[in-house]
């Protein structure tokens, strides 16, 4: 079990289980903080007006409950020198040298989601644990679930 009390939905997790977390008895949403880099993908890609509707009353509700995550100009730039870090193989503090990522700056948006989840003391539920698990030599205290564990 982690050791965060909340959670912090990845963007794929909205797409492979849209009926859990997008029904009209979904208390997930109340229960988790939501990202405003997630925010940004699923608005960007939804083709439905009443899916972006939605997602306005998520953005809306985790505002109010100021469980809305969003980078501030210090996440984006440690996030863009973890991302460094891993394109070149750098040393990190508490792993040492890191293999060599080239698809590193792909994976921008979750290293965003990483880092604000682990600073508000979240973890993140995600398809893509692996993904997730390349930021742990910079972010030591990251928590991260794949969606099996946490749907059971």
């Amino acid at each position: 079990m982690p050791k965060f009390k909340s959670f912090v939905f990845d963007q794929n997790i909205f797409t492979a289980y849209p009926k859990i977390l997008l029904g009209s008895s979904n208390t997930l949403s109340f229960k988790m903080h939501f990202s405003s880099v997630v925010l940004y993908e699923l608005a960007a890609t939804t083709v439905s007006a009443d899916d972006l509707d939605l997602y306005e009353g998520l953005r809306k509700l985790h505002d109010k409950k100021n469980t809305l995550l969003t980078p501030d100009k210090t996440d984006w730039w440690e996030t863009a020198k973890m991302i460094r870090r891993l394109r070149f193989g750098d040393k990190s503090a508490s792993h040492g040298l890191t293999p060599k990522l080239q698809y590193a700056a792909q994976l921008q948006n979750d290293a965003l989601i990483a880092r604000t989840a682990t600073l508000a003391k979240c973890y993140v539920v995600t398809k893509d644990a692996d993904d997730f698990r390349q930021f742990t030599p910079f972010l030591p205290n990251i928590e991260i679930i794949g969606d099996e564990e946490f749907f059971g």
